[in-house]
């Protein structure tokens, strides 16, 4: 009985506190408009923000600063939105029914792309709800124009695979997520008991870890997977030039990548890399040229932009 009695008066007691609301953007908001009408125009925007609980309006303290002008020039109204420094929205029309509409839709477009909206109250996630909220709202995409120096194993000899690759990322602050195409090989000819790697090219997806997110130059690291495919071409005799044979290889790879990236302030940077190919396929069962695991390196030199 007792514990009932104190259920009850706990339940009581939470009904009685008062409820704290999630408050949204603290929001300003300055009117520009004829006199006569700058009242009930002021009006009208706070009944249309009272439609968006992302912001609150306040008279101070604000986190974003909300304009809006009104104003009829020979028959034809215009209104301009803009929030802080951004693009700002505007329409011009001749029906002063309209207005009710056109400031709704020119609100809805300025509140959405509030950077303070945005980027406000993620406290509460994770690290990985944190990083993956930076990339999707305040991301920014590169591309990336790389060549490099492949290196793999030729059984009996290092094979080296020259090389390009073309890639494009998108991230903020300390993290980037990644896709990049690459593509290299060896044209020469094949030499004694040597395995050339002929053709070495995949496809890999990633994510970076950035370890200073403003400075000039970083030093970083990345992770991920990817599809990959390997030419070998070798000798069966290596007397014997005309006993050419090839092995193919095909397959999902794991893959980790340190480098140095610098003039990061500027619209582009620069960036040396090295790269590990770790492939999760077995060999080619079809060919004589030996059954060898072709793990595989990439060192080499990047422009972003």
């Amino acid at each position: 009985m007792i514990h009932t009695k104190a259920l009850l008066l706990s339940v009581v007691l939470l009904a009685m506190a008062p409820i704290e609301i999630v408050a949204g953007t603290r929001l300003c908001v300055h009117i520009e408009a004829d006199q006569n009408q700058k009242d009930s125009f002021f009006k009208l925007v706070l009944n249309e923000l009272a439609h968006h609980p992302s912001h609150r309006v306040v008279d101070s303290e604000c986190q974003s600063l909300l304009t809006v002008k009104f104003f009829s020039l020979e028959d034809v109204n215009y209104l301009t939105c803009r929030i802080n420094r951004e693009v700002p929205v505007r329409y011009d029309f001749s029906n002063p029914a309209d207005l009710a509409s056109k400031l709704s839709q020119a609100i809805s477009q300025v509140l959405v792309h509030d950077p303070v909206y945005l980027s406000d109250d993620i406290t509460h996630y994770n690290a990985i709800q944190r990083a993956a909220h930076s990339i999707l709202k305040r991301g920014n995409n590169y591309w990336r124009l790389e060549i490099y120096q492949g290196i793999g194993n030729g059984n009996n000899n290092v094979a080296f695979a020259p090389g390009g690759a073309v890639s494009i990322s998108r991230g903020a602050d300390h993290w980037q997520v990644y896709t990049r195409l690459y593509f290299g090989g060896w044209p020469g000819p094949v030499a004694g008991s040597d395995r050339i790697l002929r053709i070495k090219t995949g496809a890999d997806v990633g994510l970076t870890y950035e370890f200073n997110a403003l400075s000039n130059a970083s030093f970083y690291a990345s992770a991920g997977l990817g599809l990959q495919y390997l030419r070998y071409k070798g000798r069966l005799d290596p007397a014997d030039e005309n006993s050419i044979d090839h092995r193919n290889d095909f397959g999902p790879t794991f893959h980790l990548r340190f480098g140095f990236r610098f003039l990061r302030v500027y619209d582009f940077d620069c960036d040396i890399f090295v790269a590990g190919y770790l492939p999760m396929f077995p060999a080619d069962a079809d060919t004589g040229l030996g059954d060898f695991y072709p793990p595989s390196l990439q060192a080499g030199f990047g422009v972003g932009f």
